[in-house]
């Protein structure tokens, strides 16, 4: 093995340092709010769906029945933060930051320790369910058992984060000729930046049109193209099929209702994961000097997306012929509230966070699993947190066109 000088391992260790400060300073306080929020709805979801079902098994198989269940517990949120440094660690191989790593006179296994360091860090969002449910234990378990479970699940976090992403890099990291005899680290930025064959374009042609529809255009152009925007869309459209089907498939109104319900709010949280994509998809630094408003960014996304949820809402008007008039009318009007908070958050959030898709993304998803959360706990609770989470996306739209601080 290549022995690493230790001036580089310095470097890299100041490297993190000013990422996580860099990064904890650009999430700004009311972000940081909005996290802690999550971070408190999660844990105390997760303490209370483990404290009575641990309690029940104390009564009924006795200590090491509880023990076992607070092991499984803790065991299977181990798997889940290795899926997620697996996953990450896919991401960072395929597009690793760069190529300016190829360029630095450092060793590919300090980089790809670096690059490793990067991929765990989406898995330490596990360590606090992990937290509610050691806590839920308190007053029922042992002390002994209590001081154990959070070493072993410390170590086994740490083991099994370090395979996943050992696994991954193997997986993802496959090259062709000369480059598939380097290490897996090598061969992941040696071949990663290769270009892919562009396919034919025709020329541009200049037109006078109104800005919201040239955005709007140029929305529909991205998302027909592969990429993030029209795999999103793809769900959308396969969960808005999947929503008609009850109603052909189940003889019970209220039951078709219900799962006609499940599936197209799927859909619409995946229009809002489109908008929040799309808005949020191209660099501020090129749509800056275009001569946009905020009205029209936020015309270009919402009215295809009224369109679209529009016109579902009437088909599903259309074939709920077994319901009563009266619920039939009242349908699209009821659905159509929650449809548009869902889309429109997904919406308002990547507006406010111009040039972040991916973070746009991530904490919309966050904010439906919490509001999911919610609604398990205490019914409508959910509702509540998603407009919460609109109104404070709603506030920072003014921000869309101003540029972060340097």
């Amino acid at each position: 093995m290549t022995r690493i000088p230790p001036e580089q391992v310095h470097a890299f260790r100041a490297l993190g340092r000013r990422l996580a400060a860099r990064r904890a300073s650009e999430m700004g306080l009311r972000l940081w709010l909005v996290a802690a929020t999550l971070a408190a709805c999660a844990a105390a979801f997760t303490y209370w769906q483990v404290r009575v079902p641990l309690d029940g098994a104390l009564r009924h198989a006795g200590v090491a029945g509880a023990v076992r269940l607070l092991s499984l517990v803790l065991g299977g949120l181990v798997l889940t933060g290795g899926a997620l440094a697996a996953w990450r660690r896919v991401a960072l191989t395929a597009a690793p930051p760069g190529p300016e790593w190829l360029a630095l006179p450092v060793e590919p296994a300090i980089v790809d320790r670096h690059l490793a360091r990067e991929a765990r860090l989406p898995a330490l969002a596990v360590v606090i369910p992990a937290a509610a449910a050691w806590l839920a234990g308190f007053g029922l378990l042992p002390v002994s058992a209590l001081l154990l479970l959070p070493i072993t699940f410390a170590l086994a976090l740490a083991l099994v984060t370090r395979l996943a992403c050992a696994l991954a890099l193997r997986v993802a990291a496959r090259g062709s000729g000369p480059a598939s005899r380097l290490p897996a680290a090598w061969c992941a930025l040696v071949t990663a930046r290769v270009p892919a064959a562009g396919a034919r374009i025709a020329p541009a042609v200049f037109r006078s049109e109104a800005p919201h529809r040239a955005l709007a255009r140029l929305d529909r152009a991205v998302s027909l193209r592969a990429g993030s925007p029209r795999a999103r869309l793809t769900f959308a459209l396969t969960a808005m099929v999947a929503s008609l089907v009850p109603w052909f498939a189940m003889p019970e109104p209220l039951q078709a209702r219900a799962l006609a319900f499940a599936a197209f709010a799927l859909a619409c949280a995946e229009l809002g994961a489109w908008a929040a994509w799309r808005a949020a998809g191209d660099p501020a630094s090129a749509v800056r000097p275009l001569p946009l408003s905020l009205g029209d960014a936020w015309l270009a996304r919402a009215r295809p997306l009224a369109l679209a949820l529009g016109a579902v809402l009437l088909v599903h008007a259309l074939l709920a012929g077994p319901l009563p008039v009266v619920a039939r009318i009242g349908l699209p009007i009821s659905w159509a509230l929650p449809a548009l908070l869902l889309a429109l958050l997904g919406l308002h959030l990547g507006l406010s966070l111009a040039g972040r898709p991916g973070a746009a993304e991530n904490l919309y998803y966050a904010w439906l699993v919490t509001g999911l959360f919610g609604s398990i706990t205490i019914p409508l609770l959910g509702w509540v947190v998603l407009i919460a989470a609109c109104v404070q996306a709603t506030r920072r739209l003014p921000r869309w066109n101003t540029p972060e601080p340097a």
